[in-house]
């Protein structure tokens, strides 16, 4: 019994290196939803980033896969693919810790500054930042617009763009959000 079902484990892992799509569905839709409930009841993930953490595990699995770096297991997929979710679960939270631990302090700086009579640091970071946002693609700008402004679920947002799935969509996203990241690290003369 175990040696049939590491073979279909074998034969998924290799269809999916070969760029099979429909293994990819399969893989993609079989254990989604049993992700997303995992994620919620284990780590009070929110709807939305319990989605996304599927969405990047799922990711890297098929990357792996493609790129040779994945060839065997030793556990099932499923396990495999829950234990990549879970590190991006607890990255997440420890990028969070971080932040709560300086919301104090810059919380200060920001009523720091509110009360100097020059704001043009202000006005310095929402030039940047505009100027991040227009070195977007226009599908970025709306994509982003859509998610951030007007509060559509990634399955709307994949209805409105025309594309074939809510994975999609939140991949897409997802890139567009790194982009910005990588512009925003670039000099600062870049931005400017």
């Amino acid at each position: 019994m175990r040696i049939a079902f590491i073979k279909r484990e074998q034969e998924l892992l290799e269809r999916i290196r070969s760029g099979d799509e429909k293994a990819m569905e399969h893989i993609y839709n079989k254990y989604r939803e049993e992700f997303v409930g995992w994620s919620k009841d284990k780590y009070s993930a929110k709807h939305e980033d319990a989605l996304d953490h599927y969405q990047d595990a799922i990711t890297i699995l098929f990357e792996k896969a493609m790129n040779g770096r994945l060839t065997e297991i030793e556990s099932s997929l499923k396990t495999y693919l829950f234990g990549i979710g879970k590190n991006r679960i607890k990255q997440q939270f420890q990028k969070e810790g971080t932040r709560a631990s300086h919301h104090t302090d810059v919380e200060e700086h920001y009523q720091f500054l509110a009360s100097q009579e020059s704001a043009s640091m202000y006005d310095s970071a929402a030039e940047a930042t505009s100027k991040l946002f227009n070195s977007l693609s226009d599908q970025c700008k709306r994509i982003l617009n859509l998610f951030y402004f007007d509060k559509k679920s990634m399955s709307e947002i994949a209805e409105v763009m025309g594309f074939k799935s809510e994975a999609v969509s939140r991949t897409t996203k997802k890139r567009c959000l790194e982009k910005i990241r990588e512009q925003a690290t670039k000099e600062p003369e870049n931005v400017r």
